[in-house]
């Protein structure tokens, strides 16, 4: 009897251990995967970089990995809400995130939220660079940069210019062009961009430094005149307007990213396939045409290679947050 009740403990301890060893390990990814619809998470209204971004490549990879992929807006408190949604969600792969540049720079505008994006996501892939354009009214009397420039100097901060709120590209390259034009024009943030859009249109904003994707339709339109793009070269969708770089500022810049996110604890071989079929989105040239034409650069990316870009680009973005002094609207 007491060699029964022996070997008995000794084997549940054995099985404890087991047990506890496989608690220990990260999930293990599910060989069906995707056997279910996957949502893709845009913590940003419709018609913004993020969004057309993300259902360009939902379209695509859905055929591809024969499940449906959906686009969810979660639009609202500076873009954070949509990331708290998605930290409520199991890390299985079935709920994906864009990370935007925009994001990055939160936590120095919010320091008491829990903001901690390179800890909290796993980056999948990359989906593209994007640029601004410093835009004018068709109307506007403002004819070029120096035109600004000149004139923010005779009036110091007279001179208004719009974004969709602090710490968005919009306002964060108008502010860059402050210090490197050593001006003083006043920043008018927005709730949305549309908002924005419709004040600048409108004659109540003189200038902008708008998202291409948001400009090249407004200006092939004829309601507004592009005076130059961010990019380190012409754009291809905007090969008539000149870079910062070409007009006199030469270190002027200026990109963001989006890119494909899942919660951490995500298992790798689940991101991997995520990534694959990305890429291969990417890859399609109807998609990659379509990119062009709104102002971006594709730049398909490893796991590896993009989660080494994401902890770049915190790093870059919540310096370039504390150079700005940026503070909550």
């Amino acid at each position: 009897m007491q060699h029964f009740i022996t070997r008995l403990l000794k084997r549940t301890t054995q099985a404890a251990t087991v047990l506890a060893c496989a608690a220990a390990l990260p999930a293990l990814a599910d060989p069906s995967y995707p056997s279910r619809p996957i949502k893709i998470i845009v913590p940003w209204s419709p018609g913004l970089p993020a969004d057309v971004a993300a259902r360009a490549v939902a379209e695509r990879m859905s055929v591809s990995m024969k499940q449906p992929i959906m686009v969810e807006n979660r639009p609202g408190a500076s873009g954070t809400l949509g990331y708290t949604e998605l930290l409520k969600q199991p890390a299985d792969g079935y709920t994906a995130y864009v990370l935007s540049s925009a994001s990055m720079v939160l936590p120095v505008i919010y320091p008491s939220r829990r903001l901690e994006y390179t800890k909290d996501l796993n980056a999948v892939g990359h989906m593209h660079w994007s640029y601004n354009a410093a835009v004018v009214p068709t109307d506007s009397k403002l004819n070029n940069l120096e035109s600004i420039v000149t004139r923010a100097k005779a009036e110091p901060a007279k001179l208004t210019f719009a974004s969709a709120g602090n710490g968005t590209p919009a306002h964060m390259a108008g502010e860059a062009f402050n210090r490197v034009a050593n001006i003083d024009t006043a920043h008018v943030p927005y709730v949305q961009l549309p908002m924005a859009m419709n004040d600048f249109l409108g004659g109540r904003i003189d200038f902008m430094f708008l998202t291409t994707v948001a400009a090249i339709p407004q200006i092939n339109g004829g309601k507004m005149r592009a005076l130059a793009v961010t990019s380190a070269k012409r754009l291809p969708a905007l090969p008539n307007t000149p870079t910062m770089a070409e007009l006199g500022y030469p270190k002027f810049v200026f990109r963001s990213f989006e890119t494909l996110t899942v919660k951490a604890g995500t298992p790798r071989a689940i991101i991997d396939k995520l990534n694959a079929e990305l890429n291969k989105a990417l890859a399609v040239t109807a998609l990659r045409d379509q990119f062009i034409s709104n102002g971006w650069d594709v730049e398909p990316m490893s796991v590896d290679q993009i989660t080494k870009v994401m902890a770049s680009e915190s790093e870059r973005w919540i310096q370039l947050g504390r150079d700005l002094q940026l503070k909550a609207d």
